[in-house]
């Protein structure tokens, strides 16, 4: 009985030791996912997170893309000129929430010029979902995209970031 017990309880332990191994590596692969995303220099790197049949929402535009490659043509990197005005960084995370598979991002993107246009800084929600392989098989952005009259019109929520020092 007592070696029962003895082998129950080391499954147990494995058991938690194996969920909380991939509970880490999956954190360590959304804050390198993020630091790739922010640095804004290795795309190829970006799409490697992405398993081929990953799905893509962007909300606020309407885009719902079905596989890498279609996300692949939307992100495009190298579609216009891109330049960070305020430090090195693209953005900035404020908040992650962890599920088991999935996911939830909060932070911000900094101003930026693109084709000599001066926009930013945007707010941003980033839901993830991943497979078994930690590749990113589901994404939703909710970036609040300004000015808003060249994209949908409405309240600027963006404003508390251009008001307070960052």
């Amino acid at each position: 009985m007592r070696t029962i017990l003895t082998i129950l309880i080391v499954f147990l332990f494995s058991g938690c030791a194996s969920t909380s191994n991939n509970h880490n590596n999956l954190s360590e692969i959304v804050d390198d996912y993020f630091s790739v995303y922010s640095q804004r220099i290795d795309f190829e790197r970006l799409m490697s997170f992405y398993d081929n049949n990953a799905q893509f929402k962007d909300i606020i535009y309407g885009n719902s893309l079905k596989n890498k490659e279609e996300i692949k043509g939307f992100l495009a990197w190298d579609r216009g000129e891109f330049k960070v005005l305020s430090g090195e960084h693209a953005l900035t995370v404020t908040e992650q929430v962890f599920g088991k598979k999935r996911v939830v991002t909060q932070g911000f993107f900094h101003e930026f010029s693109y084709d000599g246009q001066e926009l930013g800084p945007w707010l941003f929600v980033i839901v993830q979902e991943f497979n078994g392989q930690n590749k990113i098989i589901k994404q939703t952005d909710w970036i609040n995209y300004t000015p808003r009259k060249n994209f949908l019109g409405g309240k600027n929520m963006n404003d508390e970031l251009i008001n307070k020092e960052l």
